[in-house]
């Protein structure tokens, strides 16, 4: 959730803005260093965007905080089990119709 003054706390792993600054200061130490600017290939962690960071991480660890509850069985059950046995029932009770001439002759 979001403070008074708009920034947020990550729960879940490290703080993108945070990890994104520390690379920005790193970049910033080499250029007074070098005095070389480096190509945005060289500083993607400048490029980081905070919400999909958080995304990903999440993805990524989803096995750490799940648990069944009633919304995830209800999925579950509707999802494996329901859906596929609506189809089969209809497919065993639809009448299967066979072909009354199923090879057709030039001469007739």
């Amino acid at each position: 959730m979001a403070d008074r003054w708009g920034r947020f706390s990550y729960p879940h792993g490290p703080s993108p803005t945070e990890e994104s600054l520390k690379m920005q200061a790193k970049y910033a130490a080499q250029y007074k260093a070098t005095g070389r600017i480096y190509a945005p290939e060289d500083c993607a962690a400048l490029l980081k965007d905070p919400a999909i960071e958080k995304f990903g991480w999440i993805r990524e660890n989803t096995d750490r905080f799940f648990k069944f509850k009633p919304r995830s069985v209800r999925n579950a059950v509707i999802w494996a089990l329901l859906i596929p046995g609506a189809m089969l029932y209809f497919i065993k009770k639809t009448p299967y119709l066979k072909p009354e001439h199923s090879v057709t002759t030039l001469n007739e």
